[in-house]
């Protein structure tokens, strides 16, 4: 009797600091399992979005020069002109002015990092949005353009791999993409887990969560000016 009463405190904060007032065995190695998760996560889903945005940056950073590199080498130039939604929804004729032109890749570009907030909702295993995956397949997509000159509005020639890219509006629009999924990666809403259920409560955005969301609105201002300026250019 009194060894139990001596056992039962040490017991109780024991579970406590595990964050579980159960015994069973399978509980305790469920927390210290998500425990592990949450540590591996540290950086993509660090509190700071500096954090988390150079994370996801470094990531689509060697997407990104992979992917140029290999399609600069071994696609055929063009092989996706004409075959995309923004070549049906842009088209392939500059428009008239540099303000029209620009409106139109702003418009297309803003409907994309919508796209990316609207996906960052969905949480898979309950613990990785969604959203996350949305730029780097945008950044993927983007260096294969690049490779292969498969512009809507193609350049004289494709681009080798080159710090000269950040003379484009290309980028910017990645870094807008990348900075909107970290800005709103905790906005979920619903969880793939076996079952599918809802996510409450959701935490309000923080200031520096809509400070990141203004900077990618005006990055993607910024890229679609250069962009247009390019376009027109040509």
């Amino acid at each position: 009797m009194g060894l139990s009463q001596q056992r039962l405190p040490l017991q109780f904060i024991l579970l406590q600091f595990l964050g579980c007032y159960c015994t069973r065995e399978g509980n305790i190695q469920e927390i210290l399992k998500r425990g592990r998760l949450k540590m591996e996560n540290k950086y993509l889903f660090n509190d700071s979005i500096i954090v988390r945005f150079i994370s996801l940056f470094v990531i689509g950073a060697i997407l990104f020069t992979g992917v140029w590199y290999l399609s600069y080498h071994f696609l055929p130039e063009g092989i996706l002109q004409g075959k995309t939604g923004s070549a049906i929804i842009i088209g392939s004729d500059a428009a008239p002015t540099m303000l029209e032109e620009w409106g139109t890749i702003v418009m297309y570009n803003l409907g994309a990092l919508f796209l990316v907030f609207i996906v960052n909702l969905i949480r898979y295993r309950d613990r990785f949005p969604l959203g996350y995956i949305t730029p780097l397949g945008m950044i993927a997509l983007y260096a294969i353009f690049l490779g292969t000159n498969s512009f809507s509005i193609p350049m004289v020639e494709r681009m080798a791999p080159t710090l000269a890219v950040f003379d484009r509006g290309g980028p910017y629009e990645m870094m807008a993409f990348m900075l909107m999924a970290v800005a709103t990666y905790n906005q979920s809403r619903i969880a793939l887990t076996e079952e599918m259920h809802r996510i409450s409560p959701v935490p309000r955005l923080s200031l520096e969560q809509w400070v990141g969301i203004g900077v990618a609105i005006a990055l993607i201002l910024f890229a679609g000016w250069r962009e247009a300026a390019m376009i027109m250019a040509l």
